[in-house]
Order: C-alpha cells, then sequence, then structure tokens
C-alpha cells in the first residue's frame, strides 16, 4: 500500500453500492482522507435481487481490478451470501501474477480461501467499505488505527483489546446513519490456556460450514491458529455447537494449533456463556488453547487480521499477535493453507 494508490472497489455478493450510495459515499470520503483514491469497477453497482449481477460479472472486476497495474488494493463493499458464485470466473494465474490487497469479511470468507489455496495470496480480513467505514460521524479510531497498520505498517501487529464496542444495529437506508451506543467492553477472555503459532487462518463460522466444507478451495488447517466468528444474525448456541461439531468430526480442532473466537453481536448475556461453554466443550477433547472475544468480526469496532500471516497467541495471558504483515503479497513458504484439495468427508 502506498499514499496516492487506488482502492478497487467490488461487490462480490449483496448489492450494497447500488442500494446504499450514501453509505459508499462517506466509505469512499474516509478511504480518501487516507490518501487514496477510489474507483468502483464496472459492475459494482450492479443490481440483481440478491446479489450484485451474476457471478461471471462479479468475479469480472476482481480479476479487472488485480490486472490494473494503479490498483494497490481491492476493497468489498459489503459481504452477503452469494461470494461462492464467483469461484469458478476468478483468474488465479492473473491473481498470482499481480499481487495485491484484497480486503473484507464475513461472505468474503469463501474468496480469501480460494485465493490463499489456489494463489497463494495473503489477505486482510477487517472491515468494509459501506459498513464500518461507513460509520458516523467518523469512523471508530480501534478500526481506523489497525486498517492503517495492516495496509500501511511494515512491522508486526500486536493486538490489543477496545475500550468500547457494539452490536447495535443501524438501519443502512438512514441518511445520515444514527450515532451507535457504545458500552464498556470486557476484554478478550480466556477458555483454555495454552500457547499456539502458525499460519492465521479462518473466518466467518457460517460460511466455512455452508459454502467451504467439502470444497476445492478448503484449506489445509495443520498447525494454523484458527480464527472464528459468527454473523449479525446471532446464530444460537445450538446452531454453533452443529457447526463446530463438524469441524470437530473432521479434525479440524486436532489439527489446528490454537483457537481465536470473534465478539459475537447480537447475543444477550446468557447466550454468551452457553456459547463459551460450547466453544469449551467442542474443543476438550483437542486440548486446544482459546482465546474468546476478540474484537473482530460483525461487531464494532474491529481488528484487520491478515489472513495466512503467522500468528502467535497466548490464551492464558491474553495475548494475539500477527508476527509477519503477509497482505497483499504471495505467500513463499509451504505453510498450512497453500496446498488445497477437496475435503475427504467420513
Amino acid at each position: 500500500m502506498r499514499a496516492g494508490g487506488t482502492v478497487a472497489v467490488v461487490s462480490p455478493a449483496f448489492p450494497a453500492v447500488a442500494r446504499y450510495p450514501h453509505r459508499v459515499g462517506r466509505g469512499r470520503a474516509y478511504l480518501e482522507s487516507l490518501g487514496l483514491q477510489v474507483k468502483l469497477m464496472p459492475n459494482a453497482a450492479l443490481d440483481g435481487g440478491w446479489a450484485a449481477g451474476s457471478g461471471r460479472e462479479r468475479a469480472a472486476d476482481i480479476n479487472a481490478a488485480f490486472a490494473d497495474d494503479e490498483v494497490v488494493a481491492v476493497l468489498c463493499a459489503l459481504g452477503g451470501n452469494h461470494s461462492n458464485q464467483i469461484l469458478p470466473h476468478l483468474d488465479y494465474a492473473l491473481i498470482r501474477a499481480h499481487p495485491k490487497v484484497f480486503h473484507g469479511y464475513s461472505d468474503v470468507t469463501v474468496l480469501q480461501w480460494a485465493l490463499l489455496a489456489h494463489a497463494g495470496l495473503g489477505s486482510l480480513y477487517g472491515p468494509m467499505l459501506a459498513s464500518s467505514l461507513a460509520e458516523a460521524p467518523r469512523v471508530s479510531p480501534y478500526t481506523d488505527r489497525w486498517l492503517r497498520a495492516a495496509w500501511f505498517g511494515e512491522q508486526p501487529l500486536e493486538f490489543e483489546p477496545a475500550s468500547e464496542w457494539t452490536d447495535e444495529i443501524v438501519d443502512f437506508d438512514l441518511d445520515p446513519p444514527p450515532r451507535r451506543e457504545l458500552r464498556p467492553n470486557p476484554g478478550w477472555l480466556t477458555v483454555r490456556e495454552g500457547t499456539a503459532e502458525g499460519p492465521l487462518l479462518g473466518g466467518c463460522l457460517e460460511i466455512i460450514a455452508w459454502h467451504l466444507k467439502g470444497s476445492s478451495a478448503w484449506l489445509d488447517l495443520t498447525g494454523a491458529v484458527l480464527f472464528l466468528e459468527t454473523a449479525g444474525t446471532a446464530p444460537t448456541p445450538d446452531n454453533v455447537d452443529s457447526w463446530l461439531t463438524d469441524l470437530e468430526q473432521l479434525g479440524v480442532f486436532d489439527a489446528v494449533a490454537g483457537l481465536v473466537w470473534g465478539r459475537p453481536a447480537g447475543v444477550g448475556p446468557e447466550q454468551v456463556e452457553t456459547l463459551w461453554d460450547v466453544v469449551r466443550a467442542r474443543t476438550e477433547a483437542a486440548a486446544l488453547p482459546v482465546l474468546v472475544n476478540v474484537d473482530f468480526g460483525h461487531s464494532d469496532p474491529m481488528l484487520t487480521l491478515p489472513q495466512g500471516a503467522n500468528a502467535r497467541l497466548d490464551a492464558g495471558a491474553q495475548t494475539f499477535e500477527a508476527t509477519e504483515a503477509a497482505a497483499g503479497r504471495p505467500l513463499d513458504r509451504p505453510a498450512a493453507g497453500a496446498r488445497s484439495g477437496r475435503l475427504r468427508l467420513p
């Protein structure tokens, strides 16, 4: 990343650019305040109902953004539930030959795993144009701090908890958007002590369970520090239990070195305790180090995590850091995630 560079905005799933132009404007103003140019890709403003155009059209924008030498980063406008339709149309050889920052979260997990599996490209799991980067009256200082560190910094990222947080849902049709109420953040919590070090791999649990399990974009998670979070639709602990059971039975928790869980959104205090009990139970057989309530995912403010970078976790000491910056460059080691293949279901 460099000042004066161009950020290409794509719509990999939901048609946020078409539906919320006022939020796109706020996000654009934020990016311009960082000294960056903003380019809406040709199909980003399409509205095909639940998705921004066909999978081929959405993929064409991503391919063109990577081919454009003026573009330094490809930023997703919003997630959704249809990024999987893009996968057959991505030009992985082109992407490998023109590495740059790819940034998003939630449903974008599908694309980040595919880019790592098929193009060897690290990416960033963090705030998107029409969501956290369109906050009013301004982007959270915490969100801003960690995005800047991941985009422009060259040092390892020693993450810290936010002092405040919110999961208040805002009507995206409102312009200007209302200010959300912040509450004190209880901080990160230890579910099971222990240390781990390895490639940082993960994303949205529902997307991994629904769209990646059994696909050609499934990653080799051996030795990884796995990070998981749940979507803002507030899945109940019983649903989380079923998805984690899938991962447990597939040997994921035996393979990974540690687990970091994002702060849940839309979940009441009693359900949160039940959720942590579920996480504890599903990882007990593997004796996995687990740190939960970490500031990433579908609540605000949020960290920007480098997918594929080496990370270090000490769940007992409640420390979590990325020991290298991997965004926008091919990973040149045969790390977990560099090898892909269809998951062999029992």
